[in-house]
């Protein structure tokens, strides 16, 4: 039987893995570079993504707090009236059943002890005349 195959030589063979070789290294090389080049970009990405993740939660807190702070006050607000409207009107029941005089009445009757000491002085003075 004719072998009617091209034959290489050794010569020719080794040239062939020595470019397969030097292929090889230029490919691991690059794949190790891409590799890096993509672990750090993704890392810078990854806490890129994170920090604005974590401004957007701090505002969405600070809205949430601001929020909540403004409620409480309106209802501190709303209780703080209530409670004086009770509170009035329980005093003014007790002040009732006491048969105490009110701040007005007592200012009425300031009024008129000072009226009636201006007549009285006025009389004495006619009187003494």
């Amino acid at each position: 039987m004719a072998d009617s195959r091209a034959r290489m030589t050794l010569k020719d063979v080794r040239a062939s893995v020595k470019r397969m070789q030097t292929e090889g290294e230029r490919l691991v090389t690059r794949l190790r570079r891409d590799a890096r080049a993509f672990a750090t970009r993704s890392r810078r990405d990854t806490v890129s993504s994170l920090l604005t993740d974590a401004r957007r939660i701090q505002t969405d807190l600070r809205a949430r707090a601001e929020k909540a702070i403004e409620e409480l006050d309106a209802q501190r607000t709303r209780i703080l009236a209530t409670l004086e409207e009770r509170v009035t009107r329980l005093v003014e029941a007790v002040v009732k059943t006491l048969n105490v005089a009110t701040h007005r009445e007592l200012d009425n009757l300031r009024r008129r002890v000072a009226e009636l000491e201006r007549r009285l002085d006025a009389l004495s003075k006619e009187r003494a005349a």
